[in-house]
């Protein structure tokens, strides 16, 4: 197959995950706002969409951090050799793919499995099936991936608990027209975490052009604007078709929110999700959106929490890169043997 060719099939199937993780992780920053009945879900998605659609572009302004430390999880030199070339084709094809069809899988179930981790789990798998456990930055890898699987629910959790606590603190002698201002507030800090998500999750997508780039021309390459684009637009596509499965568990399923509710969770999403994407840490927003949830609800009403879907979240968290690494190495042999 002409290197062309394969390289726009290959780019394709990168912004067809970018697509997946749109309507997969991107409908978790409309969840609450739907549930909690401040806005419908179709003018939700619409706004949200829009949001996400301009975020990546401050890439250019604020730089890529997130999108370094996914094209340095495998190191360069293994998938830049023009002699491994088919290797590394069979590689970047198979991670791609494994994180496609975990994300489809967990989907189906209305699971709110991270798009994040199976992309990193997807690659790591791949590039340990290519090129050996060398291959794998693993300072990157435990210190960005596997420490915020457990540091980021953390701290959601635990940030909702005490911005769920003041604000019930704060407003504890207001009126009825409180619940007004937290429905209309909440648009503001949907714009907010939508636009946080984006900036991280566009940058996973961009990170695996980096390296798809990277094999094709043998060296290190800068960030394309297409790049940009292209995840920009796949982003707000997913996002405005919607998962409403997913909306609903995370929305409904979890705790039964409220206006306040709803924007304690969403701050303090969006809160976690921009300090990580400072940090470079490639992040799950399903992750943080869900445990903020799971916080806000046991700062008012412990006993209210669905911890039974809670706790299928959180196996899901667990299970997410040891799966799509695995499919992505089976894959892999696959490939090989087709590149």
């Amino acid at each position: 197959m002409p290197s062309e060719i394969s390289f726009l099939l290959l780019t394709g199937m990168i912004f067809v995950f970018t697509y997946v993780n749109g309507f997969h992780d991107g409908c978790n920053v409309v969840a609450t706002l739907i549930a909690s009945r401040a806005m419908r879900p179709h003018p939700a998605l619409a706004w949200a969409a829009a949001v996400e659609f301009l975020s990546p572009f401050a890439i250019l302004v604020v730089g890529s951090s997130v999108s370094n430390t996914i094209q340095k999880l495998v190191g360069e030199a293994f998938y830049t050799d023009p002699g491994s070339r088919d290797t590394a084709l069979a590689f970047i094809t198979a991670g791609i793919l494994a994180a496609i069809l975990w994300n489809l899988t967990t989907w189906r179930f209305g699971i709110p499995a991270s798009s994040s981790h199976a992309l990193i789990g997807g690659v790591v798998g791949a590039g340990i099936a290519a090129f050996g456990t060398g291959a794998v930055s693993w300072s990157y890898f435990w210190g960005k991936v596997v420490l915020m699987i457990f540091l980021t629910p953390a701290a959601s959790f635990l940030l909702g608990f005490l911005i769920l606590k003041l604000l019930l603190r704060l407003t504890r002698h207001a009126g009825v027209g409180i619940n007004k201002f937290f429905t209309y507030a909440q648009w503001i800090n949907m714009t907010f975490l939508a636009f946080n998500h984006s900036f991280n999750d566009s940058q996973k997508s961009i990170g695996i052009v980096l390296i798809l780039m990277g094999i094709y021309s043998g060296t290190e390459v800068s960030i394309p604007l297409w790049s940009i684009v292209c995840a920009a637009a796949c982003l707000a596509c997913g996002i405005a078709f919607g998962g409403f499965k997913i909306i609903k568990t995370v929305g409904t399923g979890i705790y039964k929110v409220q206006p306040i509710h709803s924007f304690a969770s969403q701050l303090t999403a969006g809160t976690v999700i921009l300090t990580s994407s400072l940090l470079g840490a490639p992040v799950s927003a399903s992750q943080i959106v869900s445990s903020s949830i799971m916080g806000v609800g046991a700062a008012e009403r412990y006993k209210a929490v669905h911890w039974n879907v809670a706790g299928k979240i959180l196996l899901s968290w667990f299970i997410t890169i040891p799966i799509a690494g695995s499919l992505g190495a089976l894959l892999f042999f696959l490939f090989s043997m087709i590149f």
